[in-house]
């Protein structure tokens, strides 16, 4: 067995020289890299090694021996602990640089695509912008408390007045501990299977301030009208209260089965100037201001003359095919989750459109059909989950043939492999823009631009 060239519980001196999708510094220690929870790419630090894998180890970071002049006081208290909003201690122009950097690097490492890469396009004000959070519960010296988990743990960190949500959730959030801690209701404890509260979701319009609260229980037993009654009377806002019921073990936060307990089925949001009804378990960008800039870079990149058949693989609830159909002549959105397609369809009456057309299925299993019956798309747009296209939508997409792919990714790394397959199948890439839909985290939005090589006309 080789020994590995590092020690575990070592100190180490080493300087960063990258960031992980993770939103770790990442530096070498003979030749062996090293990944440093809140260390800044351009810092010499002093790291012990608390982990080590097969091929990298993970490092504590003991000391900042020469900072960086991009690194800042996080505001959060919880940053350190909490992991949610990875890269705080980072100045904002620093984080839009870091994260096109990103980009750039996954697809010339992964996908052996050398382009230029868009700086990334921030927000003039990178806080509170969250319209959607879900929260754990945990019982602290006998008082209900709302939070989420350290990463990799179920080690709890309250969400006391956290700067991603707008300040009417967070008093609502504190007035339900008080509420919860008042009525004496029981928390689920994931260890053994006992006790009714499991989690608490909330959805906030940006557009109207009303909010949609959903309480996730163990049991199928209603036990929070009294919570409710109150919630109403001091937070006129709310529109909506859900009960939503999940008996299961796994660490899924909702259940399949949900119940309208009180005012009306859906809020409803903006992006753009198009409207949108938003329900418990639709997908909905969680930025609003974000998703328009993206939605809008996608429609420039779709290039559109209100001539062509676009495709929206992976369409949720229509949001992006609602968004180009003013501009194209036709639009197909596929989507495997039969809900998010009757939200789709609601969401075009809504917004009187009536060229598109919208799908329950996989991608991967229409378009080759399409193509089979004559069915040809001048553009195809694909925003895929994490895990990216499945490869048989990338071939499909390849047999469709259409003069333009429009490409939105929320993991560089799926983007790079995806790209690689259709650059090796007759596409160029033309144009990669980065957004930042999530500042003060890792996470970056991208869309890319291809282009057929051999054009064909419309």
């Amino acid at each position: 067995m080789q020994e590995k060239p590092i020690i575990l519980g070592e100190n180490y001196e080493l300087t960063i020289t990258g960031l992980s999708h993770q939103g770790e510094g990442v530096g070498r220690v003979n030749n062996f890299a090293v990944f440093v929870p809140g260390a800044i790419p351009g810092e010499k630090v002093s790291v012990k090694i608390s982990g080590i894998r097969k091929n990298f180890a993970q490092g504590k970071l003991e000391e900042i021996l020469e900072p960086t002049p991009f690194r800042v006081d996080a505001p959060c208290h919880y940053a350190e602990r909490c992991g949610g909003c990875q890269l705080q201690h980072i100045s904002y122009e620093k984080q839009l640089e870091l994260k096109a950097q990103q980009v750039k690097d996954a697809l010339l490492k992964l996908g052996g695509i050398d382009v230029a890469v868009e700086p990334t396009l921030g927000m003039v004000y990178p806080w509170r912008y969250r319209n959607k959070g879900h929260f754990h519960l945990e019982k602290l010296a006998g008082e209900v408390s709302l939070g989420f988990y350290e990463p990799g743990s179920h080690d709890f960190i309250p969400a006391k007045a956290s700067l991603l949500f707008s300040s009417v959730v967070n008093r609502l959030l504190s007035y339900l501990e008080e509420q919860l801690t008042l009525a004496g209701i029981s928390v689920y404890k994931r260890d053994t299977g006992q006790g009714y509260l499991r989690n608490i979701m909330v959805r906030e319009s940006r557009a109207t301030g009303e909010i949609m609260v959903i309480f996730i229980t163990s049991a199928d037993a209603w036990q929070l009208n009294e919570v409710v009654e109150s919630l109403k009377a001091v937070f006129p806002q709310i529109r909506s209260v859900y009960h939503n019921i999940n008996k299961g073990t796994k660490p899924v936060i909702l259940g399949d089965k949900f119940k309208l307990v009180w005012g009306h089925a859906f809020l409803q949001d903006t992006i753009g100037s198009y409207v949108f009804n938003i329900s418990p378990q639709s997908f909905f960008q969680v930025n609003n201001e974000q998703a328009r800039v993206l939605y809008e870079k996608a429609l420039e990149y779709a290039g559109l003359s209100r001539k062509e058949t676009v495709i929206d693989a992976y369409c949720g609830i229509g949001s992006i095919a609602i968004y180009v159909a003013s501009q194209a002549k036709r639009v197909i959105g596929i989507e495997v989750v039969e809900e998010a397609i009757k939200d789709a369809r609601e969401n075009a009456k809504l917004n009187k459109i009536n060229n598109t057309e919208f799908i329950t299925g996989k991608a991967e299993q229409w378009l080759p059909q399409w193509v089979k019956g004559g069915v040809r798309a001048n553009v195809i747009i694909v925003d895929p989950p994490r895990k990216g296209c499945a490869p048989e939508t990338l071939e499909a997409i390849v047999k469709v043939s259409p003069n333009r792919v429009v490409y939105v990714s929320c993991n560089p790394a799926t983007l790079a492999r995806d790209l690689k397959y259709l650059v090796e199948n007759g596409y160029e890439v033309e144009k990669v823009q980065p957004i930042d839909l999530f500042p003060q985290t890792s996470h970056v939005e991208t869309v890319v631009c291809l282009q057929r090589k051999h054009i064909l006309k419309p």
